[in-house]
């Protein structure tokens, strides 16, 4: 919100006298007049100052809103001939206010509620937004002292859907409003829900609090994960489950319901995107980077992916959480966590000249292409899964994809990229076996894989494969001739197909840049695209993948 910062919950202590031989005149249907007694009622206000103050230190349940101007009291207002009515206003500054009303001796209900709009004489129903209002049994005893508590409910007219400061992975939106954001990567992130009063103050109620509710809308269900925090009210983290690969942003639902009964909704987009890893050769000096979709570093801990020599192809595994590195200086392809860690239970595998990497969960197994043709291992290093081979032929094998049975391939396959003349996209089933290519038109050096993007969606596409050559970008259709080419100056080196953008994204070696393609390589994606940071002190990019 731009109001006023968080304050404690409106809440009301009042002191009540009650003697016998009441003065006001008395409904004669209501009771006899020896049977009431005039209550007194003393309501202390705290400044605007004050409890503006308190957002920022401690702050206590018998706080006021900040927007509270006025108190209505009513006595018996459900009875068959309710009772009277009352009023008193805050004076400018705080204070305190002494209102006195007719109460029944004996058993009586009395209802207060406070409001953001001052009241008048005469006035037929309450000036102003509810801001609390609770209702408390007494009774009233002749001839003493009565004291009444009571704790005014914050009244929840909305609710603010926020994240905890100093996450990196949460990117807000510019320029929206709601203010919505971006969840990069699968790190989970911690995100606050504050109930809030018609004027925009949080409501704080320690006895009586909102009951507070955060789940991914409908559309997000399977994509994003909400837990509540333990011991943290109203604190709840949040992580990407899956690529959104719906043309609708995903979002977070948030409900309130005080202790009134009274209900709020409302929702924020919290949008999963991908986090960008890059791999660099640096003349000898290796490094892997995290980025978020536009370019800004996602730091990783001192020393991630330690042990690199010359990195060519990166490949995430989203079922294991575990990024692959081809290695050609080393000739293995070794694995990583998502920050970073080496994966204790993989032993690398020798993949010589190795030079592409590519993860398939259909039959859960990693197939990386070298020299010696295509590679096949389990995710934990062990022998490959579903009796595929550990090995089958490609010549001059250089980049490989998994491609998803769908309405345009009815079976699953693996693309390899060959250098051989003449350089082609060579096809095979998962068990090695060939099942046809296309002809390129220059040497590959990288191959990536986009789920197809349906009729009636946006954007609509027949490409599902991307090669990169030293001098640009092809698109393909599944088995079919190519349908686009980009060139690119940059030096194109490795390629990866955001799972939740459904863009490639190019390493441009030379140009020690990223550059985002649309779908189609009709042109460019500005916001996704950038230079390698100067203050990185890092070049040649080379491998690439998303972790969404």
């Amino acid at each position: 919100m731009t109001r006023r910062a968080a304050v404690a919950c409106a809440a009301l202590t009042f002191a009540t006298a009650a003697c016998g031989g009441a003065s006001h005149a008395v409904p004669a249907a209501r009771t006899s007049a020896k049977a009431r007694a005039p209550v007194s009622f003393t309501i202390r206000w705290p400044s605007r100052a004050t409890a503006s103050r308190s957002s920022t230190g401690a702050r206590r349940p018998s706080f006021v809103s900040p927007s509270a101007v006025s108190v209505v009291v009513e006595v018996n207002p459900d009875a068959s001939t309710a009772g009277p009515v009352t009023f008193a206003n805050a004076p400018s500054g705080g204070g305190s206010s002494t209102i006195a009303i007719d109460a029944r001796v004996g058993a009586d209900v009395f209802v207060v509620s406070v409001y953001d709009a001052p009241q008048t004489a005469g006035e037929t129903s309450a000036a102003g937004n509810e801001l609390g209002r609770v209702t408390v049994s007494q009774t009233i005893v002749a001839n003493t002292t009565n004291t009444l508590t009571a704790t005014v409910v914050g009244t929840v007219a909305a609710i603010r859907i926020g994240p905890a400061a100093s996450q990196a992975n949460v990117l807000p939106v510019a320029g929206t409003s709601p203010q919505s954001y971006e969840l990069v990567g699968r790190a989970p992130a911690t995100f606050t829900v504050a109930p809030l009063d018609a004027d925009g103050d949080v409501i704080v109620q320690p006895d009586a609090p909102p009951s507070i509710v955060l789940a991914p809308n409908a559309r997000s269900t399977g994509l994003l994960a909400v837990a509540a925090v333990a011991g943290q009210p109203n604190t709840f983290t949040v992580q990407a489950t899956a690529p959104n690969t719906t043309t609708y942003p995903t979002a977070l639902v948030a409900t309130a319901t005080d202790a009134n009964g009274n209900l709020a909704t409302s929702s924020t987009i919290v949008d999963a995107t991908s986090a960008l890893y890059v791999a660099y050769a640096n003349g000898g000096a290796p490094s892997v980077v995290r980025f978020d979709p536009h370019g800004a570093q996602l730091p990783l801990p001192s020393g991630a992916f330690a042990g690199l020599s010359n990195p060519t192809a990166l490949a995430y595994d989203a079922d294991d959480r575990i990024v692959f590195v081809a290695d050609a200086g080393l000739g293995e392809v070794l694995a990583f966590d998502e920050n970073g860690a080496p994966v204790a239970s993989f032993a690398p595998q020798s993949v010589p000249g190795a030079n592409g990497v590519a993860y398939d969960p259909n039959d859960l197994d990693v197939y990386a292409t070298g020299t010696n043709g295509v590679s096949v291992f389990a995710p934990n290093g062990g022998p490959p899964n579903n009796g595929a081979p550990a090995t089958f032929a490609a010549a001059s094998a250089r980049g490989v994809a998994f491609l998803v049975a769908n309405g345009n391939v009815p079976d699953h396959r693996i693309a390899v990229g060959t250098a051989s003349a003449p350089p082609t996209l060579a096809f095979f089933t998962e068990a090695g076996s060939a099942a046809g290519s296309s002809a390129l038109g220059d040497a590959p050096n990288a191959v990536a894989y986009g789920a197809p993007v349906q009729t009636g969606q946006s954007p609509q596409t027949a490409a599902q494969i991307y090669v990169v050559t030293a001098s640009g970008v092809t698109a393909f259709a599944p088995y079919g001739p190519s349908i686009a080419t980009a060139s690119d100056p940059g030096g194109p080196f490795g390629i990866a197909v955001d799972p939740n953008l459904r863009e490639p994204v190019v390493t441009e070696r030379g140009a020690n840049a990223i550059t985002s393609y649309l779908f189609d390589l009709s042109g460019t994606d500005a916001a996704t695209s950038f230079a390698t940071p100067a203050s990185l002190g890092l070049t040649q990019p080379q491998g690439v993948c998303h972790v969404f």
